[in-house]
């Protein structure tokens, strides 16, 4: 009869596990809230200029030129720091040159580094 018992309880446990971790990541959602971040990339020749980072992913946010070369965008990031790249021309990954803040990227390089 014990295992009849064991057996029972087993079930009601894996049911009660996941309904406690949905919670708990619905609690944990609203904890970084994003705020609006401009870049802006001085670039007057460039063709295209775009950011990419941990917060996209490492995939391209295309930035807009105005009329003086001047690039801008503004990205949803949650509080902390976020490593990012700038690049040109769809194919250029550099560092960038007005925030000093780097870190290692891992590949003998470095990532420019935004605190929110």
């Amino acid at each position: 009869m014990a295992l009849k018992k064991e057996a029972k309880k087993a079930p009601a446990a894996k049911i009660a596990k996941p309904a406690a971790k949905s919670a708990t990541a619905k609690k944990a959602a609203p904890k970084g809230k994003a705020s609006d971040v401009e870049f802006k990339v001085f670039a007057p020749d460039s063709s295209s200029v775009a950011i990419a980072g941990d917060f996209s992913d490492w995939k391209p946010v295309a930035l807009k030129k105005d009329k003086t070369g001047n690039w801008s965008g503004k990205i949803k990031l949650s509080s902390g720091a976020h490593q990012y790249k700038i690049i040109f021309n769809g194919q250029y990954w550099e560092t960038d040159s007005s925030n000093p803040e780097r870190v290692p990227d891992g590949r003998g390089g470095e990532n420019s580094v935004k605190r929110v």
